[in-house]
């Protein structure tokens, strides 16, 4: 009874949490464009998250005893603090440094968050128990983020911006601070214990693997999220069009939770998804879109459920909060590339190119990785798997340094910024008092 009770809450909890980011999420790109931001500047915004996202990742996995001995008090306390930055934001849109360090600061606390509660949900079901609470989980998260979206298109129809941005905010606001009380009344956890041995090579390498298939799609995914809204825009669609493509992806999200069943169907949906992604800039009719996105978002539940299926099997060997900071880190380190990518490619129909390459890449590499799918042997998908993953380490160790390089120098930016902004109030004040 107990453990039906604490499956009724995790998945409460993800309704709760997919009407929030169906909102602040879904919204916030729309925003910037409608709001005259161009390709360049959306990606400059989300660079800076991105960084904070791959370090917040990496601090959690070198050092998990950090979160053990208060495990549910800091759930709780990032789960409230995310809701409150993501809340800020519209009200920052006319100052692009400050508005992109408070994205940073949502989208750190909201890495935290969902590190957490994927290390809770490893933590108090085992086995199959993870995969069906996942799936359950992602179902409701996609039926409340249907809700979320249909409010948030009537809301967008019916009142004008920035008006629609503060009334929708503060909504997702309400709805998400309710998760946060359920989550409060659920039985996680006060604190676990993660294991202190070793980990084997062999996890490593599927967990390495793993990491780079899911990386390179969520940055196909999110080139596709940058530039969508944008190729819209430039077709003449209103901005009920682009959020309306958010109510038939999540439309795609719930029957895709149960469409896609083992690695072989995973694999399928990547290639899938693939290809429409690269189909999106030949298709000049815009109520068009609405299916694909339907179609964009039943294929890739396959890839978080390739995801979710890889780390439940090991993360009983390398720890559940480092598991689940494996699955949040490849969002993030798909997010940097996007970034960085979508800001040299200003055409918006080039982005989305690129995205569907990617997204082909990382499907080929699972094709010879993923032993269980794998169109090569067992034994040579394995090899295959550990050249990539030694390759790829290096390139990871850099990109981690020089994350924490770029974070630096944003923040002293930022602070310099805010200083000169102070002297010139502080000169102006002066000059009025001398009555100059």
């Amino acid at each position: 009874m107990g453990n039906a009770l604490s499956k009724i809450s995790m998945i409460a909890e993800a309704f709760f949490a997919g009407f929030y980011v169906s909102i602040t999420r879904g919204l916030f790109i729309p925003m910037l464009a409608y709001s005259g931001y161009p390709v360049r500047d959306i990606s400059l915004v989300l660079v800076p998250t991105a960084i904070g996202g791959i370090l917040v990742s990496s601090i959690v996995y070198r050092d998990p005893r950090l979160f053990e001995s208060r495990f549910k008090r800091v759930i709780i306390s990032s789960h409230v603090l995310e809701r409150l930055m993501w809340f800020s934001l519209p009200f920052l849109l006319l100052s692009p440094p400050i508005l992109s360090l408070a994205y940073m600061l949502a989208n750190v606390s909201a890495a935290l968050t969902s590190i957490l509660i994927g290390a809770a949900v490893y933590s108090m079901f085992s086995g199959d128990e993870v995969i069906e609470v996942s799936i359950h989980r992602s179902a409701a998260s996609s039926l409340s983020s249907l809700l979320g979206s249909l409010v948030m298109t009537y809301v967008s129809a019916a009142y004008t911006a920035p008006s629609s941005y503060y009334l929708l905010y503060f909504t997702a606001l309400l709805v998400g601070l309710s998760g946060s009380m359920l989550l409060m009344m659920t039985p996680i956890p006060r604190s676990i214990s993660e294991p202190r041995s070793s980990v084997v090579e062999e996890v490593k390498i599927r967990s390495g693997t793993a990491l780079i298939i899911l990386s390179l799609m969520f940055a196909g995914s999110n080139m596709l999220g940058i530039a969508w809204s944008p190729l819209l825009k430039e077709l003449g669609a209103p901005v009920y069009i682009t959020v309306a493509l958010t109510i038939t992806g999540n439309i795609g999200g719930i029957l895709g939770s149960y469409v896609w069943r083992g690695y072989k169907a995973y694999i399928t949906a990547m290639l899938l998804n693939s290809l429409l992604t690269a189909a999106i800039p030949f298709i000049a009719v815009p109520t068009y879109h609405i299916a694909v996105s339907f179609l964009t978002s039943l294929t890739f539940l396959g890839v978080n459920l390739l995801g979710m299926h890889v780390f439940s099997e090991v993360n009983d060997r390398i720890g559940r909060i480092r598991a689940s900071a494996y699955l949040v880190s490849s969002n993030y380190i798909g997010l940097l590339a996007a970034s960085l990518i979508s800001t040299f490619l200003q055409s918006p129909s080039q982005n989305l190119i690129l995205a569907g390459s990617i997204k082909m890449l990382s499907t080929l590499i699972a094709l010879i990785t993923i032993q269980e799918a794998a169109i090569v042997p067992a034994k040579r998908a394995y090899e295959i798997s550990k050249i990539i993953y030694s390759t790829s380490l290096l390139g990871y160790s850099f990109t981690l340094q020089a994350s924490r390089e770029l974070l630096k120098t944003f923040i002293s930016a930022l602070a310099l910024t805010a200083l000169l902004l102070v002297l010139y109030i502080l000169y102006r004040v002066a000059l009025t008092l001398i009555g100059v």
